[in-house]
C-alpha cells in the first residue's frame, strides 16, 4: 500500500516523456491510495529505492497502459507487478508478490494467474462494474424525476410545454411527456421521455381537473393535450439496456456453471459447461480389496455361483483357456425375483476377482440433458478399456435396456443410450479384456439385441430359495446373532416357516428378531423372537388403536376357525400352523398362518382341496349365522384364480380338453383369445367348480360343527391358537401331520 501510494505521487508529479502519455490512465489508480497519501509521503526513499523496479516494467510497455487495461494480447502485456494492481487491504502474500514476480519477465504470458486483470476474475468484475453502474444511472425515483400536479400546472401546462399524457396501468401515475427544446426552470429538457411524472389519486378527477385547467387556458376541444393509458408501465430501462443486462446475467451464469467443471477458465475459454454430466461416475473396487463379501458369505444360488465364479476363473487364469482356443465370455445377466440376491453375488464378484470392478446403476445414466446417456456410456467403457482386463456391472440394466419399439421414435434419449450400449458391447471398437455384468428383474422387457450371443452369452437366472437353501441363508445370517439354542435348531425350524420367501427377506426376518429381542432387554434371541419377526413380516404389524365390535370379533373368530377346520380335515391341504384375530396391517381382520409346501407339480385333487381351504371361512360364516360379509373377498379371488387355471392353463376340465390360453396376470379373465361360445362355456366350468368345492366345504364345517365352535370360543378368548394349541382343541389331523413328513423327506435328500 505505501509502495504504491508513493508511486501514484511521483506520477502525478513527474512531466519526463516516459510518465507524459501515461498519466491520463492512471486517476483511478491513484484514486485508491489517496486517502493516504498524506501519511505515505514519509516513505519517498523506499520509493526511491523500488524506482528502477519500477522503470523496468514501464519499458517494457510498447503502447500506453490503456492496452494493459483493456487489450489481453498476451505478448504485448506490460508486466506491472500484482502488488501495484491489486485492490484492497494490503496482506503479507500481495506485499511479497513483487519479490516473487522480480526477474520473470514471461513474454510467453504462460504464469499470469497471480494477474487479477487476465482471465475470468476480472470479466466478473467488469460485468459487476457494468451493472452498478446501469443500476446507479436508472435508480433514484425509479428513473423518472417526480413531480406533483401543483408544479405540473405552473411550469409545464400553463407553458404550454406538454405533449401529451400518459395514464400508468394501475391509473395512480401520470407521466408527462414534455415537447422537444422545452425548458422547465430555465433548464432544456432533453430526455427521451418521459420526463415527469406524479401522483394523482383519483382517475376521474384528474380527468375533469386537466379538462378544466385547459378551459381556464382558453384550449379549444380538439386541441386538448392527448391522453393514453398504458396497459403497463414503462419500463425505467432502454432496450439497450435490458439487453446487456440480459446479457452480463447470462454471462456470469455460464462462468458459474463452467466453474464446476474440470475444463479450462482462461480467458475466453471457460471450459465446457456440460462436461461433468457426459462423465461416467462409476464406483471402482480395486483388485484385491477384501472389504466387501466373499463368496462363502453368498448361500444358496449355487448354480449361479458356479456360472459366475467362471468369469472370475477366465479373468485369473486366462491363458488355461486360451490354450484350448476358448474365448472369454463377453458378459453375463443376473435376473430373477427382487430380494433373490443378484446384486449381492455382484458385490462377491468384485471382491473376489483379482480385476478392477467398475459398477454403476441403470438410472445413473438418464439424465435431463439429450445425449448425456451416451456419452456416460462411452466414457464408462472408455475407463473400463484403460484398466483392462476388467468387470464392468450395470444394475438394474432395464433403466436403459428397455426394447424399442416402432412409434418410440429414433431420436429418444433412451435409444439413444441403449445403441450406444449395443456398439460399445459388441461393435468394431469393442475388444477382449472387459467382461459385462448386468442385473434386472424383469428380463422380459429387454431389446433382444441386448440379449444375443456377443454381448450377454449367458443368462443366469437366480431363483426364491428352496428349502434347503433357506436353511443354509439363515445360517449365515444367524451366525452373526446371539442365540439362545442351537443355530442348527433355528435355522430348519425357520426354514420351514417362510416358503417362498426371498433372501432379502429372511435377512429381514433376522433383523426384526434381533431387534425385538434388544427391545425386551432379553440377553439372547430365541425362538418367541423369530416367531414375532415371522409374523410382522409375512402378516405385518398389530393395529392395536383399530378394535373391533363385539359382533365383528365373533365373526372373525369363527371366518378364521372355518379355514383352521377345513385345511385341518382335507388330505392335501396346507397344514395350519397358527390362528390370530388380532388385526394386522396386511391382515385387518386376523389371518391363518400355514405351512406353504414347496411342491413344484400339483394334481386335481390337491387344487380342489386348497380351494375347499380358502372357501372354509365363507361357509362357516353362511352355516353359522345364516348370512355373509365381505371378509371373504380376497378368498373368493383366489378362489376363482385358481379354477380359470385349472381350466384355461392347466388343461384339467374334461369339457374343455387339454388346451391351454396362458395369459398374464390379472388379463387372464378380461382378454379371452378364444370364441365367446367358448368363452360361455368356460364360465359355465368354473362357476360349476367352485359350487363343487363349496359343496365339499359346507360338508366339513356341517360334520366338524362342534369342533368349530370350541375352537372359535378358544379364539375369542385367547385371540391367538398356535399348532400345539389346535391338536388339543380339536385333535391330530386325521391324514396325519403333513409337515413331518414333506420336510423330513426334503432334509434327507440333501
Amino acid at each position: 500500500m505505501q509502495l504504491r501510494a508513493g508511486l501514484c505521487n511521483k506520477f502525478q508529479l513527474k512531466t519526463t516523456a516516459i510518465y507524459r502519455p501515461l498519466i491520463r490512465y492512471l486517476p483511478s489508480l491513484c484514486a485508491k491510495a489517496s486517502p493516504t497519501l498524506s501519511l505515505l509521503e514519509k516513505h519517498t526513499t523506499e520509493v526511491k529505492i523500488q524506482h528502477k523496479k519500477i522503470n523496468k516494467y514501464i519499458a517494457g510497455a510498447k503502447s500506453s497502459l490503456f492496452k494493459k487495461f483493456f487489450y489481453w494480447d498476451q505478448n504485448a502485456l506490460i508486466k506491472v507487478p500484482s502488488w501495484l494492481l491489486s485492490v484492497g487491504p494490503s496482506n503479507k502474500k500481495s506485499n511479497n508478490s513483487f519479490k516473487e514476480n522480480e526477474g520473470n519477465e514471461n513474454p510467453d504470458g504462460k504464469n499470469q494467474e497471480n494477474n487479477p486483470y487476465n482471465g475470468p476474475n476480472f470479466f466478473l468484475w467488469a460485468i459487476g462494474f457494468f451493472l452498478i453502474s446501469v443500476l446507479l444511472k436508472n435508480g433514484g425515483n425509479g428513473g423518472i424525476p417526480e413531480t406533483s400536479w401543483p408544479v405540473f400546472l405552473r411550469l409545464m401546462l400553463q407553458t404550454g410545454e406538454v405533449d401529451r399524457l400518459t395514464v400508468s396501468s394501475n391509473q395512480d401515475q401520470v407521466y408527462v411527456f414534455l415537447k422537444e427544446g422545452a425548458q422547465i426552470n430555465g433548464r432544456e429538457v432533453s430526455s427521451s421521455g418521459p420526463d415527469y411524472k406524479f401522483s394523482i389519486g383519483n382517475l376521474q378527477r384528474f380527468e375533469e381537473n386537466l379538462i378544466a385547467e385547459q378551459k381556464k387556458l382558453g384550449i379549444e376541444s380538439p386541441d386538448y393535450i392527448p391522453v393514453s393509458y398504458s396497459s403497463s408501465n414503462k419500463s425505467k430501462f432502454s432496450l439497450l439496456e435490458i439487453m446487456m443486462i440480459g446479457g452480463a446475467a447470462l454471462a456470469f451464469i455460464f462462468y458459474f456453471i463452467s466453474n464446476k467443471t474440470k475444463g479450462g477458465l482462461g480467458f475466453g475459454s471457460f471450459g465446457n459447461p456440460f462436461l461433468r454430466h457426459t462423465v461416467a461416475k462409476a464406483t471402482i473396487i480395486k483388485p484385491g480389496s477384501k472389504q466387501g463379501i466373499s463368496f462363502k458369505k453368498v448361500a444358496g444360488m449355487n448354480e449361479a455361483k458356479q456360472e459366475v465364479m467362471e468369469f472370475v476363473d477366465f479373468l485369473k487364469n486366462a491363458d488355461k483357456f486360451k490354450e484350448l482356443g476358448a474365448k472369454m465370455p463377453k458378459g453375463a445377466l443376473l435376473c430373477g425375483p427382487p430380494g433373490t440376491g443378484k446384486t449381492l453375488l455382484a458385490k462377491a464378484i468384485a471382491t473376489e476377482s483379482s480385476v478392477p470392478f467398475l459398477s454403476m446403476a441403470g438410472s445413473d445414466f438418464v439424465e435431463m440433458f439429450s445425449g448425456v446417456g451416451a456419452a456416460r456410456v462411452r466414457d464408462l467403457f472408455s475407463q473400463a478399456r484403460k484398466m483392462s482386463p476388467c468387470i464392468v456391472y450395470v444394475d438394474e440394466i432395464d433403466a436403459i435396456g428397455r426394447a424399442r419399439r416402432p412409434g418410440q421414435g429414433g431420436n429418444s434419449e433412451q435409444e439413444s443410450t441403449l445403441n450406444q450400449l449395443l456398439v460399445e458391447m459388441d461393435g468394431i471398437n469393442s475388444g477382449e479384456g472387459v467382461v459385462m455384468l448386468a442385473s434386472t428383474n424383469r428380463p422380459d422387457i429387454l431389446d433382444q439385441a441386448l440379449m444375443r450371443p456377443g454381448r450377454f452369452d449367458r443368462t443366469i437366472t437366480i431363483d426364491l430359495p428352496t428349502l434347503v437353501e433357506r436353511k443354509d441363508i439363515f445360517e449365515i445370517y444367524l451366525s452373526d446373532l446371539k442365540l439362545g439354542s442351537s443355530l442348527t435348531k433355528y435355522s430348519e425350524r425357520l426354514a420351514e416357516l417362510t416358503p417362498g420367501k426371498s433372501g432379502a427377506d429372511i435377512a429381514n426376518i433376522c433383523n426384526e428378531a434381533a431387534l425385538h429381542a434388544a427391545r425386551l432387554n432379553e440377553k439372547c434371541v430365541d425362538s418367541a423372537n423369530f416367531e414375532y419377526a415371522v409374523e410382522r413380516v409375512i402378516a405385518g404389524i398389530q393395529k392395536r388403536t383399530n378394535t373391533m365390535s363385539d359382533i365383528e370379533r365373533r365373526i372373525v373368530a369363527y371366518h378364521e376357525a372355518g379355514h383352521a377346520i377345513v385345511n385341518w380335515m382335507l388330505k392335501y391341504t396346507e397344514p395350519v400352523l397358527k390362528i390370530s384375530i388380532i388385526p394386522r396391517t396386511s391382515s385387518p381382520f386376523g389371518y391363518t398362518q400355514k405351512f406353504p409346501l414347496d411342491i413344484k407339480l400339483h394334481t386335481n385333487e390337491q387344487l380342489f382341496d386348497m380351494m375347499c381351504g380358502h372357501l372354509g371361512g365363507r361357509a362357516a360364516e353362511a352355516i353359522t349365522f345364516g348370512r355373509i360379509t365381505t371378509g371373504a373377498e380376497d378368498d373368493l379371488k383366489l378362489v376363482t384364480k385358481m379354477a380359470y387355471q385349472q381350466i384355461v392353463t392347466f388343461g384339467m376340465n374334461e369339457r374343455i380338453g387339454p388346451i391351454s390360453f396362458r395369459m398374464k396376470n390379472s388379463e387372464e379373465i378380461s382378454r379371452k383369445p378364444y370364441s365367446d361360445a367358448l368363452a360361455r362355456i368356460i364360465d359355465e366350468e368354473a362357476r360349476s367348480l367352485v359350487s363343487k368345492a363349496l359343496d365339499v366345504t359346507n360338508k366339513v364345517i356341517t360334520e366338524n360343527k362342534i369342533k368349530l365352535d370350541k375352537l372359535a370360543s378358544e379364539l375369542l378368548e385367547k385371540e391367538v391358537i398356535n399348532h400345539d394349541t389346535l391338536i388339543q382343541i380339536i385333535g391330530p389331523p386325521p391324514f396325519g401331520d403333513k409337515r413331518e413328513t414333506y420336510y423330513k423327506k426334503a432334509f434327507q435328500s440333501t
